[in-house]
């Protein structure tokens, strides 16, 4: 996948960084165009996740050098498909916010991959993903965050992973997108994953159209 020049030849599919081995399903209605319906419930939490990138996202910038939400596409004409994504913070290695109700032990697989996207359109060896609590007032947390081993932070209500590039994991990603590609050009949705993120999905209301699971 080249990150530079355009491709001649056919419109190339986007995908997101953000679908990297992300459900399949949700995937293909985005593609089709299917309108969102977020739960009342998600739309609190991803206003509270903005704060908290805003917030968090000034403080590498002013204290630390970053660039906020930098663009990136890496394209592919041979698989068909281009993956767009904004990179949260970036500078010589590319760092990404994830704002949860509750920390992970350890980051999720689609965090990681998403990630490693912007890893590999970087060129950079490592980057960081950092998880941080959820809250009204996202200075109450941050202000308790320690940032003297900066990018190692620590902080009660805060989780940093310093993530190596992961060539496999990069193939594992395309291999994925290249699926779903399949799956939208035939007009047939994949399988969903039907697991605890329906609960999160704009698209919910297409597999349980009763409100059933």
């Amino acid at each position: 996948m080249s990150n530079n020049g355009h491709d001649e030849g056919d419109e190339l599919i986007e995908f997101y960084a953000s679908e990297a081995l992300t459900c399949p399903r949700r995937i293909y209605f985005r593609l089709k165009g299917y309108p969102e319906r977020w739960p009342e419930f998600v739309k609190v939490r991803l206003n509270q996740g903005i704060n908290t990138h805003n917030v968090l996202g000034e403080i590498l910038q002013k204290r630390f050098g970053f660039e906020l939400e930098k663009r990136m596409i890496l394209r592919s004409s041979r698989l068909g498909f281009e993956i767009h994504g904004r990179v949260d913070a970036i500078r010589d290695f590319p760092i990404e916010i994830k704002g949860k109700t509750s920390l992970p032990r350890n980051p999720y697989d689609y965090h990681l991959a998403q990630l490693n996207v912007y890893l590999r359109w970087a060129e950079a060896e490592y980057g960081y993903l950092y998880y941080i609590k959820l809250h009204e007032e996202p200075m109450k947390v941050i202000n308790k965050i320690d940032f003297s081993r900066f990018p190692i932070v620590k902080g009660p209500n805060f989780r940093a992973f310093e993530v190596p590039y992961d060539g496999k994991l990069f193939r594992e990603t395309l291999r994925h997108f290249y699926s779903v590609k399949r799956a939208y050009e035939k007009g047939k949705p994949p399988k969903g994953w039907n697991d605890f993120t329906c609960r999160f999905c704009p698209y919910r209301y297409l597999c349980y159209p009763d409100g059933d699971e």
